[in-house]
């Protein structure tokens, strides 16, 4: 059995780096800025520093404005400015509090921005850091159009209003409750309340006089055009008639069911927060990850096909890799040839997390997550979907894992789970990818305590390999294969202190190869697994860089053969290395 743990990629149109070690630079993937100035960076840009990102925002929804740029949420407390290839452009400062219901909308050279239930303002020739403006209105929902410089906005108590850049209000009417979910602005001018599962239509010459009309075609109801759109869960996108009817309806995603055949999934988009059209048959959509999509319309087709992925990389716990050089990344994959900015290919409904994953000798995967609060298994290759196979059984696992391997077993592969307190577990599981019972019981004793675990591999599917506190532990089974005692211990492949690890680093083992991902010292090292001497590094130790012959503290990562690829992850990017013999 071979194994594979996290690594990530990079995708490069200058010519590559090569390290004296041996160890070159294939592309970036992962991060449509690429590198330097430009590379795109989530939860604070050039003022990083100062902000702390809370994690979890979603989108605000985008818009484009006459420049060309493309705006949206950049993480927890930032707003992104791109442009329409993937680069960086600029990053300015918005509350770090977020809300389901926030949103962006252009108003002349003026953003209109709805944060957890306040209005803002920022003017797009606004200076790169600069901060949205408190424009002291408070509301619930906002509108994702304008017309004449004003956006619809309203608030749980009924209220619905028009509302500039200045702040300055308009009053249309109060309705009684339930108040609005959320409003939209036709292009007759009448206002479109969502409420209850109806849309309500306010006429702009009486908007106390409101007409039900149908269902919505989503949660998040914006009309562009002569259509209205509304978005759902499993990145589905419903076009509709101004009229609210279909027309023809889903026009991409759907791949939950309620399409008839298979489209696939781009789960990066989950559910969109907004679309802008940016030229003739080419539009963006907002994520609720804070990553665009550039969309192709296909008049033929009836339908949205993604073209690039606008945004980062910010978190990776886990990444697989295969033969063909085919990358794993949380919600689907990559081919080793896609650059920068392309697409997750076989779209999955993103797991919560990832807790390590094996490539098996068979070029299939499989791992360890959680998935809608349940332990989750990951199965399959990546010529399609993987599989996310919820354990439904109420089982004795972890309940910290960090990480997880797979081991041959009675001739079966076993997948181990080991806890952040060192304990382990294992399950067997199906053919197909479902849980069928749990493993026997195993346990691991190190020779002594270890603080933070980070890895765990076996690179010949009996011995396992652990990292923590900086240090690969080599673990060997007792007779009854039950427990692994700690057989060596070491931080350094040599006697310098240039050797010696940093205090947090990450293993994959493949063809004979060790690798390992340093953080602190901002470099992966390639060892040879049997005499553990170095024979390649990539990266300058002590020296973090953002170009394509550096690496800003590297963590997860993965190898398949002559391949590896890492999380670059203060860079927030993968990056493609391949051994040179």
């Amino acid at each position: 059995m071979k194994i594979a743990i996290p690594l990530l990629a990079l995708a490069c149109f200058l010519p590559l780096p090569l390290s004296a070690a041996g160890l070159r630079c294939a592309g970036v993937l992962g991060n449509s800025g690429e590198q330097g100035a430009t590379l795109v960076r989530f939860g604070g840009g050039s003022f990083q520093g100062s902000l702390t990102s809370r994690g979890g925002a979603r989108g605000l929804g985008v818009v484009a404005d006459r420049f060309g740029s493309l705006w949206d949420r950049g993480g927890a407390g930032v707003l992104n400015r791109y442009s329409p290839d993937g680069r960086l452009l600029g990053a300015y400062r918005i509350p770090a509090e977020n809300d389901d219901s926030d949103a962006i909308a252009l108003a002349g050279d003026s953003l209109l921005l709805l944060i957890n239930h306040r209005l803002l303002a920022l003017d797009v020739n606004a200076p790169n850091g600069a901060s949205a403006v408190d424009l002291k209105v408070e509301a619930d929902c906002l509108s994702l159009e304008t017309r004449e410089g004003q956006a619809a906005a309203g608030l749980r108590n009924g209220e619905i209003f028009l509302v500039d850049a200045q702040g300055v209000k308009k009053p249309l009417t109060v309705l009684p409750a339930p108040g609005p979910d959320g409003v939209s602005l036709a292009p007759d001018g009448a206002v479109m309340v969502r409420r209850g599962g109806k849309i309500l239509r306010l006429p702009p010459e009486n908007p106390d006089k409101p007409v039900e009309l149908g269902a919505p075609p989503g949660e998040r109801v914006q009309f562009l055009d002569r259509f209205c759109y509304g978005h759902s869960h499993h990145s589905t996108v419903r076009r509709f008639s101004a009229e609210l009817q279909p027309g023809p309806g889903v026009v991409m995603g759907g791949n939950s069911g309620s399409f008839i055949g298979h489209v696939d999934e781009q789960a990066e988009v989950g559910m969109g927060m907004g679309l802008a059209r940016l030229g003739p048959g080419l539009f963006a959509v907002s994520g609720q990850s804070c990553v665009l999509h550039l969309l192709e319309w296909r008049e033929e087709e009836v339908r949205f096909q993604p073209l690039r992925r606008i945004g980062a990389v910010e978190r990776c716990a886990a990444l697989a890799l295969d033969r063909k050089g085919r990358v794993w990344f949380r919600s689907g994959s990559w081919n080793w040839d896609d650059g920068p900015a392309s697409p997750l290919r076989f779209g999955v409904p993103e797991p919560e997390a990832v807790f390590g994953l094996t490539m098996l000798e068979s070029d299939t995967v499989m791992g360890y997550g959680r998935m809608w609060n349940r332990p989750a298994i990951v199965t399959g290759g990546f010529e399609k979907e993987a599989r996310l196979r919820r354990v439904e059984e109420s089982v004795p696992l972890p309940e910290s894992p960090v990480a997880s391997t797979v081991i041959q077993w009675e001739n079966r592969p076993l997948l181990v789970i080991l806890g952040g307190d060192g304990a382990l577990a294992a399950m067997r599981v199906k053919p197909d990818g479902d849980f069928e019972r749990l493993g026997p019981a195993m346990k691991l004793e190190p020779a002594a305590p270890v603080k933070e675990w980070t890895s765990l591999v076996s690179a010949d599917g009996r011995n396992l390999l652990a990292a923590g506190d900086g240090f690969v532990m080599e673990f060997q089974p007792d007779d009854g294969g039950g427990t692994w005692r700690e057989a060596r211990r070491w931080n350094a492949p040599g006697a310098g202190d240039a050797d010696r690890f940093g205090p947090v680093i990450h293993l994959a083992a493949d063809a004979g190869r060790l690798w390992v991902s340093d953080t602190a010292r901002h470099r992966v090292v390639c060892l040879n697994a049997a005499t553990r001497a170095t024979v390649a590094v990539f990266g300058a130790a002590d020296q973090a860089g953002d170009d394509l012959g550096h690496l800003s503290a590297p963590a997860t990562l993965a190898c398949r053969d002559h391949r590896a690829v890492v999380f670059d992850s203060g860079n927030q990017r993968l990056m493609k290395l391949e051994f040179v013999p």
